[in-house]
């Protein structure tokens, strides 16, 4: 089935009687009067001293002053200037004509006539211009009244961001009240223009005088696709404190009802979370397709809570709950590639310490279980204990590793399982080369119920030596490349490792599997991940690095790695469904990265089986990124079938991804990232955007292939594929309308930061 979802936005009059949440400046800009304003004062206007300047004073026997040429009053960082002024000091008034300007920290006020009240420090424009040095706002209006530093109110009256000469978008009310101290604005009977065609009215409007978050409407978004039919959110952003918000959105989906989510974020001097929440009341789709939907008239749920807490004494807490109400909620509901194909829901809470020596956790996990696949174990408490004491007597170095568990599970074998590893090492070495002896001691106990197979020992043990050598040796050379200093090093390291072998199929497997081979596996004292098999070794894994290393910047230019195992003895210790492994010897792997200047870079991998002189693995990219926002990203990636990989399925993918910055202000940007193997484009992104000092916009068109689906060979024609519109505009200092693409743009181009 071939979805459509179309996600933009239309300004409806449905805003009326609403207001527009603050949104983010993407540019910092200079619009040639920032230097007019008055420097910030904090003297108290009624107890400063007013500063008369002026080519010609006249003094009037009713205590009346008449200034006249180049006149400036001044007093506590507000000045007002004008070709002529009269100035009483019994009543404290001004009164100014030609060309007057009035100007403090905040605003710049032009007009032909005003009167001011030194007194109650207020006064009154006509036929004003204004500029307002937050947001670089300006505008006109018929009658301006300013009261100190604190309000301007404003009849019939525009307002805009955009530098003068240009009214891309413009605002048009009959009242306009602007908040200097909270940095608020409010405007009645509003038009809002673009291009000087009205595109939207709302008889209340409040907007935003700063770049700080304010509470308000957040633009709808409005669509419709084959899961939800006419689907229409409305979100209101409630900023609740400086360390907590909210945001609660109703959701209109014809099809399905209406349904009521939010979002509660909270920052504390040691903790941050974020409560999620949503609820359909009876779902009111009768047919999936052709399929009857399963859950018509069931209620359809979400509930989710992250919480992470650090102290200052070192222990901490983390809480990671997730519920939803049936398999396809976020097939569904959610838009996201990855939310559609989640098979498990994490329900986790831990407390621990971390000091110099101990680490320590304790934590409860287990999982919500989506769709149709295998439930995993909970752990029904887990203890986690490590320490570490470098730099003991005679140079020697202690570890200890231990762990209890309870796993629980409906169907499977359960019980515990106690594992407990000290390890002595003497860490011996110079600037040129290291060596590092080990010995460890694994022991393992189970204590298992519930085996209704009979396959295991209820209560089997296992107790291994591990005894390992790491040492290297480090050389360096200096260089000249095209006239340039480098410095060239060659690191040779080789560690063997030892581990008997000892049987352990009576021993199930609760969570362990076999990690995927790669450089770091060469140095690591277990093939497996998790604590249910220790696997056998009688190995030497030797690997060489060499650097080129800018002299003059210390940067590195190009390294390359080379290594390979060599195995003694087959490895006998396996998992179910595996076998014994008898080559002499791993796949080779060598890395390598080459950075060719400031913006160019290279990167490769390759897995190579000598046995059957093919590559099991492979990756290579090539990458560009520029200061002015240039990206381009290569890449080509291969996963051999049934290789070494510990993979059934086999991929070769291509994966090219760029931003182009036409201009200072235009941009293209793309992505095309293909399954060559299955013959699929998995996604493929096109769009424009257009960024301004006083608006922007960006349109992106996706086509894209559920992520669950990308590794399964499909027919082209069956696959499950979304095409996406995303349009989102933004008119700066007042608001942003439609589909936020930052995140899906940070997600497909490498490298790409939203502003």
């Amino acid at each position: 089935m071939r979805r459509v979802k179309v996600l933009s936005t239309i300004l409806m009059s449905c805003f009326a009687g609403g207001v527009f949440a603050e949104q983010e400046q993407g540019l910092t800009c200079h619009f040639g009067y920032e230097n007019l304003f008055m420097p910030v004062s904090t003297a108290d206007p009624e107890q400063s001293e007013v500063d008369v300047k002026a080519n010609h004073v006249q003094l009037l026997q009713t205590g009346t002053s008449v200034f006249s040429g180049d006149v400036d009053i001044t007093r506590a960082g507000q000045q007002l200037s004008s070709d002529r002024a009269t100035y009483n000091r019994t009543s404290g008034d001004v009164t100014a004509s030609g060309d007057v300007r009035l100007r403090d920290s905040e605003i710049i006020i032009d007009s032909e006539q005003a009167e001011w009240s030194l007194n109650n420090d207020e006064g009154l424009m006509l036929n004003a211009e204004y500029r307002i040095r937050q947001m670089h706002a300006r505008g006109e209006a018929a009658h301006v009244f300013r009261k100190g530093k604190a309000t301007t109110n404003l009849k019939d009256a525009t307002y805009t961001t955009c530098p003068e000469g240009s009214n891309v978008w413009q605002l048009k009310a009959n009242k306009v009240h602007l908040n200097h101290e909270t940095a608020v604005g409010e405007a009645s009977n509003v038009v809002v223009r673009m291009g000087g065609w009205p595109i939207f009215y709302t008889p209340y409007i409040n907007f935003p005088l700063n770049d700080e978050r304010k509470s308000g409407l957040l633009a709808p978004t409005i669509g419709t696709s084959s899961e939800t039919g006419f689907d229409l959110a409305t979100p209101y952003y409630w900023n609740i404190a400086p360390d907590m918000d909210a945001t609660i959105t109703p959701r209109y989906m014809s099809d399905r009802g209406l349904m009521l989510s939010g979002q509660f974020r909270y920052l504390s001097e040691y903790s941050e979370g974020e409560i999620e929440a949503s609820f359909l009341g009876s779902d009111d789709l009768r047919k999936d397709g052709d399929e009857p939907n399963p859950y018509y008239n069931e209620d359809r749920k979400l509930f989710t809570w992250q919480n992470l807490s650090q102290f200052d004494n070192g222990w901490r807490a983390e809480v990671d709950y997730g519920y939803v109400s049936d398999d396809d909620y976020f097939s569904d509901f959610g838009s996201g590639l990855s939310l559609s194909s989640r098979t498990h829901l994490n329900r986790l809470a831990e407390t621990g310490y971390r000091g110099d020596v101990w680490d320590f956790t304790a934590r409860v996990q287990g999982y919500q279980t989506l769709r149709d696949v295998n439930e995993q174990y909970k752990r029904l408490p887990q203890f986690l204990l490590r320490g570490h004491l470098p730099d003991q007597a005679l140079g020697l170095s202690y570890e200890l590793d231990a762990e209890f568990v309870e796993f629980d599970h409906k169907d499977k074998v359960e019980g515990q399982r106690i594992d407990f590893e000290p390890a002595v090492s003497l860490p011996m070495g110079t600037a040129a080369f290291f060596a590092t002896p080990r010995v460890a001691l694994n022991h393992t106990r189970y204590d298992l119920k519930n085996d209704r197979t009979d396959s295991f020992d209820d209560s089997a043990t296992r107790t291994l030596p591990i005894a390992s050598f790491d040492t290297g040796v480090f050389f360096d050379r200096e260089i000249d490349i095209w006239g340039d200093n480098y410095i060239q090093t060659i690191e040779p390291r080789a560690f063997y490792l030892y581990i008997p072998h000892r049987e352990q199929s009576d021993i199930p497997d609760f969570d362990t599997a076999l990690s995927t081979f790669n450089m770091i596996r060469l140095f690591s004292y277990d093939r497996f991940i998790g604590r249910d098999r220790v696997g056998d070794a009688n190995q030497l894994s030797l690997a060489v690095t060499s650097r080129i290393i800018d002299e003059q910047t210390g940067k590195e230019t190009l390294s390359f790695t080379l290594g390979q195992i060599q195995y003694f003895s087959d490895r006998e210790v396996f998992l179910p469904g595996a076998s014994v492994q008898e080559d002499r010897e791993s796949d080779m792997i060598a890395e390598a990265v080459a950075y060719i200047n400031d913006e160019w870079s290279v990167n490769g991998e390759v897995q190579w089986d000598p046995d059957v002189n093919e590559s099991n693995l492979s990756s290579v990219g090539l990458r560009y990124r520029a200061e002015n926002g240039t990206i381009f990203n290569i890449s080509h990636r291969y996963r051999r079938e049934n290789a070494a990989t510990n993979v059934q399925e086999g991929l070769e993918h291509l994966d090219v991804s760029a931003h182009l910055p036409i201009n200072q202000q235009w941009s293209v940007f793309g992505r095309y990232y293909r399954s060559i193997n299955t013959g699929r484009t998995l996604e493929g992104l096109f769009g424009v955007e257009y960024d301004s000092c006083c608006w922007a916009t960006r349109l992106a068109i996706r086509n894209y292939v559920n992520e669950g689906s990308i590794y399964s060979n499909v027919d082209t024609q069956e696959q499950d594929r979304n095409l996406s519109i995303y349009l989102q505009i933004e008119l700066k200092g007042l608001g942003s309308f439609g589909k936020k693409s930052d995140s899906l743009l940070e997600q497909s181009i490498r490298g790409y930061q939203a502003d």
